[in-house]
């Protein structure tokens, strides 16, 4: 009795640990019931059908949402030498003109180099020099010749080979002074580079987003010293359907427009002129259309980087999506396509 009575304690908890696992179990799934799991599509893709990116089409133009704006014209300048900056003129926020010099480094010691070489290229006394030595010598050789035409042999033939002599070296130092001349201003012209080298000028119209480095600060080849950009004109980019790909061309006027999706402003009336400027000619598998942005003119910098916007393209031509077959010779593929 004391043997059977031993394995009483065991079966009792065996029993209760199915017990719970099975009613786990069922809470478990009827959890599972009344709350399903939504399962993501990972090829789900984009397109016209959804109202919050409608694409709108009327006789001859089509208008695109959610077209995003870019600058068009946006650097960060380096510099091309190490050196110290000696000063950075122009602050946050200040427009620049082209060509202008607005990052200086140190150049004492190059501008010294370049005084030295503009100096040795200018100087041609070594030259005139030769060019006197040259007709000295020239004039001997022929008094020589001309007394042994009146008395043959009166000046040894050595003597007269010698003045000969003497007169071609005065030639060909005469060369080599104009040689020496010439590579003194080609020593000029690189002493000129790397003294440029030492400022840096705007290579466009522009306002300073921001200074990097500041007057003081020594900075490597390559160092980002300023960011420049340009908000004259601005970049609108938005995705063409493929029913439209063969109706616009480059060049085609367009009218922006500030779109705020949740809000109405004034300045969403206000129309912005632009031409196309660029069409992908790759189809994106995702939007089901081909990348296409417009240069978009921006006086008054109310087209703000990073803003949506609506781009209608006016092509003036046939009504988008009667085209039946896609043209051999449109340049247009489908991405991750195979032939």
């Amino acid at each position: 009795m004391r043997v059977f009575s031993s394995k009483w304690p065991w079966l009792t908890v065996a029993a209760l640990s199915a017990g719970v696992i099975v009613a786990g179990g069922n809470f478990t799934l009827a959890w599972q019931n009344q709350n399903p799991r939504t399962r993501t599509n990972s090829s789900l893709q984009l397109d016209d059908s959804d109202p919050e990116v409608k694409v709108l089409r009327a006789p001859g133009e089509v208008t695109l949402p959610k077209c995003s704006v870019k600058l068009l014209d946006s650097v960060i300048l380096a510099t091309d030498r190490p050196g110290l900056i000696m000063n950075v003129e122009p602050k946050e926020g200040d427009e620049v003109a082209k060509d202008q010099a607005i990052v200086f480094l140190k150049d004492d010691a190059l501008v010294a180099i370049y005084e030295v070489a503009k100096e040795k290229a200018e100087n041609d006394i070594n030259k005139q020099f030769a060019e006197a030595s040259a007709a000295v010598a020239k004039a001997e050789l022929e008094k020589m010749l001309e007394t042994n035409r009146k008395v043959p042999g009166a000046i040894p033939s050595t003597e007269v080979e010698r003045a000969r002599l003497n007169f071609i070296k005065a030639q060909l130092q005469g060369k080599q002074a104009e040689h020496e001349q010439v590579v003194a201003r080609l020593e000029t012209k690189k002493a000129a580079a790397e003294l440029k080298s030492c400022k840096i000028e705007a290579p466009f119209d522009g306002k300073v987003r921001k200074v990097l480095k500041h007057k003081g600060e020594a900075v490597t080849q390559g160092t980002p010293i300023l960011e420049l950009i340009s908000t004259r004109i601005v970049r609108v980019e938005g995705y063409l359907p493929v029913e439209d790909l063969w109706s616009v061309k480059r060049g085609d006027p367009v009218e922006v427009q500030i779109d705020f999706p949740d809000r109405e402003l004034e300045i969403e009336k206000e129309v912005f002129q632009g031409k196309v400027y660029f069409i992908d000619s790759t189809v994106s598998p995702v939007t089901h259309g081909a990348r296409v942005w417009a240069e978009v003119q921006n006086p008054d910098e109310k087209l703000i980087e990073g803003l949506y916007a609506k781009m209608t393209i006016k092509h003036g031509r046939r009504a988008a999506g009667t085209a039946k077959k896609v043209p051999a010779a449109s340049g247009i593929k489908q991405a991750g396509a195979t032939k």
